[in-house]
């Protein structure tokens, strides 16, 4: 039994051109909630566009040197994961883990104010971010 609260947080998108992507929304009628900042365990820029009320999406640059982001964004489809805030991540871990997920990796984001990440598989292999409030 799932007994974590997963709130939706964002939609993880990938661009060459964080500025250029943010002008994009822009000229849609949306605008950036958030600075730029610069994820240095991922080695990423990101910034949150507000879709709608408390729903995001995160524009994410990576560094051309991140072979694996590289590689996703080359696929055409730069839409590669959801992000979930929970109260407790070590908990929401180890619940998900139960359920068949595999731990990619835990980090600590500047886009978070420092706050616990990671980054899980489900079993049909779809990527989720948890994010520690």
């Amino acid at each position: 039994m799932h007994k974590t609260q997963l709130t939706p947080h964002h939609i993880g998108c990938l661009t060459d051109n964080i500025k250029k992507s943010i002008s994009t929304y822009e000229k849609m009628g949306f605008s950036a909630k958030s600075e730029i900042y610069f994820v240095s365990s991922q080695n990423v820029k990101v910034c949150f566009i507000e879709i709608r009320n408390l729903f995001y999406l995160e524009l994410i640059e990576f560094s051309k040197e991140n072979h694996s982001l590289n590689k996703i964004f080359k696929t055409g489809n730069p839409y590669y994961h959801i992000g979930y805030q929970v109260g407790n991540i070590q908990s929401a871990i180890s619940e998900l883990q139960a359920q068949g997920f595999y731990l990619v990796n835990q980090f600590s984001s500047e886009a978070f104010q420092g706050n616990l990440c990671a980054f899980l598989y489900s079993p049909e292999m779809q990527l989720i971010e948890l994010i520690e409030k």
